[in-house]
């Protein structure tokens, strides 16, 4: 199984630097959509079977014009939805920004009883697993290659925590709008990082 995860375009809420993670939250802006557009010849490429995207608008938007191409629906699921901040929703402050990276950076390093913005409902058992919940779908469809529309701390964080051949060179790097995590697996063997944002991981390749 091939999983390609895609972080939506840019947001206005991109744009002010401020932590957007509930429903139904930002969405495009002009240079998103463009974004969106950009990037269908590359996913295309990878011979998608189906595609997916969060509840959140600005993932099913950036979806949009990939469905569009191939003719496709968006299967919307909830478990794809940005890690959800809590308390520290709204921030845009590099404080605060750190210490919604540093509790997603302990569920990497196994740390799942950590909570996120005081929401004992947040951890990274509940966070990953509601992921994987979406992931064991697509596997049990058994196609070959699936896109999945999501965020930037979600991806880094699931595929941090579910990937070899990922560490903190990778996951501790800003995630690019449209910038693209490649992974090939399953959950009972275990994914293998094939790609990061272009960049090809342990002599793996796309092709």
């Amino acid at each position: 199984m091939r999983l390609i995860l895609v972080r939506h375009g840019q947001t206005y809420q991109n744009v002010a630097k401020t932590i957007d993670t509930v429903h139904p939250g930002s969405v495009l802006t002009e240079e998103g959509w463009q974004q969106a557009n950009d990037v269908v010849n590359d996913l295309v490429a990878l011979a998608p079977q189906s595609i997916w995207a969060s509840t959140l608008t600005r993932t099913q938007q950036t979806a949009t014009p990939l469905a569009t191409r191939l003719g496709m629906e968006i299967n919307v699921r909830a478990g794809l939805r940005e890690v959800e901040a809590g308390t520290l929703e709204g921030a845009h402050t590099q404080s605060g920004y750190d210490a919604y990276t540093a509790v997603t950076h302990s569920w990497i390093a196994g740390r799942l009883d950590q909570v996120m913005g005081d929401n004992p409902e947040v951890d990274g058992l509940r966070t990953l697993g509601r992921f994987d919940v979406v992931v064991r779908e697509i596997e049990e469809r058994a196609e070959e290659c699936a896109v999945i529309f999501t965020h930037g701390t979600m991806m880094k964080t699931w595929a941090g925590a579910r990937c070899a051949g990922v560490d903190r060179r990778h996951w501790g790097e800003p995630m690019k709008n449209t910038g693209i995590i490649v992974a090939e697996g399953d959950l009972d063997s275990g994914y293998q990082a094939v790609s990061w944002m272009g960049q090809h991981i342990a002599g793996r390749s796309e092709a």
